[in-house]
């Protein structure tokens, strides 16, 4: 009986897709200057060539990977929370939903992108995150937890500002102890920021995080 791969027929959207999501895990697990279109190729048991096929460089595959990554974290905020749930429990599931997806792909949010793709991303991704978090601080101004004068202007400045200070400041290394102190970080501003009256409410469930 042959050795030789066998291969097996698929759509080019399937196969496609297959590419940037193994290629997502290997830049994960290995970082981006670590992993090669031939390990990409290995791990799917596929032929180099078929990747060409559908990417002209690792760099082409490193940016549908991106924008693949920006769609995941952001479904994994947008999901759904419990009727009747209070606004400081929404607030804090919805960090705890973003860093947790952050830490599962460490090498892959530390890898520095070129600057241009990186801070469009950022900024795809910061305008939605600024959709998910408005209502929440909205509903925490009506249960006065938070006292937040301008939601939209406030949510803006902060998110933007947040988003691209994490991944600016991310190290290549020891990326949990980073993420543990920007926590604290962002603990303490938000509780000036929003002007939360009940301090001790922020932050339950980060712990599990990390």
């Amino acid at each position: 009986m042959s050795n030789s791969r066998i291969r097996i027929i698929k759509e080019p959207e399937e196969r496609k897709q297959e590419i940037i999501e193994a290629a997502l895990h290997l830049f994960s697990q290995k970082g981006y200057e670590h992993t090669t279109i031939q390990d990409i190729a290995k791990y799917l048991n596929i032929s180099q060539g078929l990747c060409y096929r559908y990417f002209k460089s690792k760099t082409e595959i490193f940016t549908a990977t991106a924008e693949f990554y920006a769609q995941q974290v952001l479904q994994q905020i947008r999901q759904p929370f419990p009727d009747n749930m209070k606004a400081i429990d929404k607030f804090n599931i919805t960090i705890k939903r973003l860093f947790q997806y952050i830490i599962k792909h460490g090498e892959f949010e530390a890898n520095s992108e070129v600057s241009a793709l990186r801070a469009d991303r950022l900024d795809s991704i910061s305008r939605q995150i600024i959709e998910v978090i408005i209502p929440i601080i909205e509903q925490g101004n009506k249960e006065e937890v938070f006292n937040c004068r301008d939601v939209e202007m406030t949510t803006k400045i902060f998110i933007f500002g947040l988003v691209h200070t994490f991944h600016e400041e991310m190290p290549k290394q020891n990326i949990k102890e980073y993420i543990k102190s920007f926590l604290d970080y962002l603990k303490v501003n938000l509780i000036l920021i929003l002007n939360i009256k009940k301090p001790e409410l922020l932050g339950k469930g980060w712990e599990k995080i990390l």
